[in-house]
């Protein structure tokens, strides 16, 4: 198939020649500099500084010349990248600061430039800006020093400023605010001067200045959005139509590139190539392999499992495994408002709707309906929890039966009322303290999928979006009750693979909380254990109970593979080894890092396709360990479909800390990179192709749900083996 790599880079060259840096061992209050500590130091350092430590600092103009500063031949190409990184940063803010934008550092200290943005639509009384990040990065394929251009998304900024808007809005405190934008006027002989910057709220009582808070303009950030009940404008209004990301985030960046950069004042600054953004080389281009995106679902007529590549279409050949009870009776929990949609939604989920084949053909179990008295009608939708909780311990409980919930709930996860959200989350740990599997649906919104299906059908046009829903619905109950709705086509091998992915509550600002999760290579789930992020021995000790419980039943595993959602540290591994070797296992471990978020800062196109995104399965090798893996559904062998929507590619690094041969062992780590790409299509709350694998996104859903739980804590009659968060 035709395709043309190329990736938001721009490669440029070190200049030939060494230039001077000036140092100093003191600060000056009078002038701009940079302190260094000892790993910025450059690599020869002690021709000025024979007796400087590594616990002392350093400052420096760069090639600016002070008095008193002492001058160091400094040769880019051979010294301290870390220290060139800072001197082309500094340039650049120069450069676009100078010329009076808005420069933002990023919390590594790239260059974020902010732009007025006049022509999409904005929330009233706000200004909009578009931002990019340029980052100076060097690559480890290329071995050549690059720029990185991204573009970052918009920000809106209140055009009333904090002392307005607190005076005029009675409820408001300044805890709605996190960043701010400060301007500030100065004057000298000369002229005035307006220096306008970004900074956390919380900050500015570090400026040595009297702060004028008429001055200080809040950022649009989650708690103010919600208070002002702005809607996040990234997404499109139609869920059923999804935004090309990869376009919009083309046009962005070649618009920035061809008015800011490519011109002879810029690379006077950074001398980028005249080229524009750089192909892939073919030998940085990888693929999974074909048999990587092959899933197996139930048996056809034949009595054969069929394989496919779409879970949406896949999933019509029943489960691959059926839930593990016979036993299934499904009640209904509503506002007393909403009890006839019940009626409605009950035939739906177990006769069917348009494409939905009913609940039996996604669980091959019969799931029937309990006797009168068990469905909840509540009376008070705002706080239903005290009305649900009474019925629940009024209800005469079977043993013996498994009993699934289906909730419409009034308020979602996301609402933007904390105390509300609350809510969704409680009912759930009621339901769950008696081992009852639920399933929620908000209620607003299903409604309207149905009102937008009956619409499409006046029209003449199919209307069955919400058999999607139902399809949802039925996997994920499946998956809750113990079936398996689809597995990877691969032949089991004696491995076991570890997720550890975390959440944070920004309500909260808690810390991180983390789980970890075990599966075999075929993605058959075995457990999960749910800790606090600095928790590294507990870690450690679920990892080891999971290769216990896996050699019980398997033998012990050739490999350990862990799934890990930031970069391990030392402090992490170490007692991870410690375990392996208590139990005298002498297997590699590999630690796969894969962002918890999609890469904006390095993306790949193909020029070659419309949407410009690659095929998935495509994967570039950045160096440095480091891939972009594509990860979507636009197969070579298979028509795209644009409602599948256009995932950005997900960054992996991959390390091997008890072999580093292993990790240079090319079979090896396409093997891992393929295996990336095969958990990311076992997700079984969504028929839709995911772009994250489970082993990253289930534990963030169980980190997500269980600090809302009484005491943090899952409660404790729920079995590790139970898939109910989906």
């Amino acid at each position: 198939m035709e395709e043309s790599l190329f990736l938001n880079t721009l490669a440029f060259e070190f200049p030939k020649e060494p230039k001077i840096f000036y140092f100093s061992k003191e600060d000056r209050k009078d002038v701009s500099l940079t302190k260094l500590s000892h790993q910025l130091f450059p690599i020869n350092i002690k021709d000025i500084f024979p007796n400087l430590t590594n616990d002392c600092f350093l400052y420096t103009s760069f090639t600016r010349k002070l008095e008193g500063f002492t001058p160091l031949s400094i040769n880019f190409t051979t010294d301290n990248y870390a220290l060139v990184k800072r001197y082309y940063n500094r340039e650049i803010k120069y450069y676009f600061t100078h010329r009076n934008y808005l420069v933002e550092p990023t919390f590594i200290q790239d260059n974020q430039i902010w732009l007025r943005n006049n022509t999409d639509k904005t929330p009233t009384g706000c200004t909009l800006y578009d931002r990019y990040t340029i980052k100076v990065n060097f690559n480890h394929f290329t071995n050549l020093p690059e720029l990185v251009l991204s573009y970052d998304r918009k920000a809106k900024v209140l055009n009333k400023s904090v002392e307005a808007f607190l005076s005029e809005e009675e409820n408001a405190t300044a805890d709605l605010f996190n960043r701010v934008v400060h301007v500030e006027y100065f004057e000298n002989e000369e002229k005035k001067i307006t220096k306008t910057r970004v900074t956390k709220y919380e900050k500015l009582l570090e400026s040595e200045r009297t702060i004028e808070y008429n001055n200080v303009y809040p950022i649009v950030g989650s708690k103010l959005a919600a208070y002002l009940c702005f809607e996040d404008d990234e997404d499109n209004d139609n869920p059923f139509q999804k935004v090309n990301r990869y376009t919009k985030y083309l046009s962005k960046i070649f618009g920035f590139y061809n008015k800011y950069l490519k011109n002879e004042s810029f690379q006077k600054v950074v001398p980028i190539s005249d080229k524009g953004f750089d192909n892939a080389k073919p030998l940085q281009i990888g693929k999974t392999t074909p048999q990587s995106k092959q899933l197996i679902f139930g048996k056809n007529k034949t009595n054969k499992n069929v394989i496919d590549v779409i879970p949406q279409r896949g999933v019509n050949n029943g489960p691959f495994n059926q839930p593990r009870y016979n036993n299934i009776q499904m009640f209904f929990i509503t506002s007393a408002d909403h009890v006839p949609h019940t009626n409605v939604l009950s035939g739906y989920i177990k006769k069917g709707y348009k494409v939905y084949k009913g609940l039996l053909q996604y669980t091959d179990v019969p799931v029937t309906t309990a006797p009168k008295g068990y469905s909840i009608a509540f009376t008070n939708s705002n706080n239903p929890l005290p009305e649900i909780e009474e019925r629940l311990e009024n209800i005469d409980w079977i043993p013996g039966v498994k009993y699934l919930a289906i909730y419409l709930t009034p308020i979602g996860k996301y609402a933007k009322d904390k105390e509300q959200r609350k809510i969704y989350y409680k009912v759930k740990e009621k339901l769950l303290k008696r081992n009852i599997s639920s399933q929620c649906i908000e209620t607003d919104k299903m409604i309207k999928v149905l009102e937008n299906d009956s619409a499409l059908e006046k029209k003449g046009k199919k209307g069955q979006n919400f058999a999607y829903t139902l399809q949802n619905i039925a996997i994920a109950v499946n998956a809750k009750l113990g079936g398996i709705p689809w597995r990877i086509n691969m032949p089991t091998a004696k491995e076991l693979v570890v997720g550890v992915g975390a959440f944070k509550n920004t309500d909260t600002n808690v810390q991180y909380i983390a789980s970890a999760f075990s599966f075999d290579n075929t993605g058959a789930f075995n457990s999960f254990e749910y800790f606090h992020k600095d928790e590294t021995s507990q870690l450690a000790g679920s990892i080891e109970e999971a290769i216990i419980n896996y050699a019980n039943v398997n033998d012990k595993p050739n490999r350990l593979v862990i799934h890990f959602y930031k970069e391990m540290s030392e402090e992490e591994i170490k007692p991870i080894e410690n375990a392996l070797h208590n139990l005298d296992l002498d297997i590699p471990v590999f630690v796969v890092t894969i962002n918890k978020t999609e890469s904006e800062d390095f993306v790949v196109f193909d020029d070659k396709f419309t949407d410009k995104m690659p095929y998935s399965g495509r994967y570039i090798n950045l160096g440095n360990k480091t891939y972009l893996l594509c990860n979507n559904t636009r197969y070579e062998d298979n028509t795209f479909n644009s409602m599948d929507g256009f995932p950005f590619p997900v960054k992996l690094k991959i390390n091997c800390p008890t072999d580093n041969e292993l990790q240079s062992d090319t079979r090896i780590i396409n093997g891992l990179i393929d295996q990336v790409y095969q958990f990311s299509r076992i997700y079984w709350k969504s028929v839709k192709q995911q772009n994250l694998p489970v082993t990253i996104k289930y534990p963030e859903m169980v980190a997500q749900i269980a600090p809302h739980f009484n005491g943090g804590d899952i409660p404790s009659n729920i079995g590790n083996d139970n898939l109910w968060f989906l």
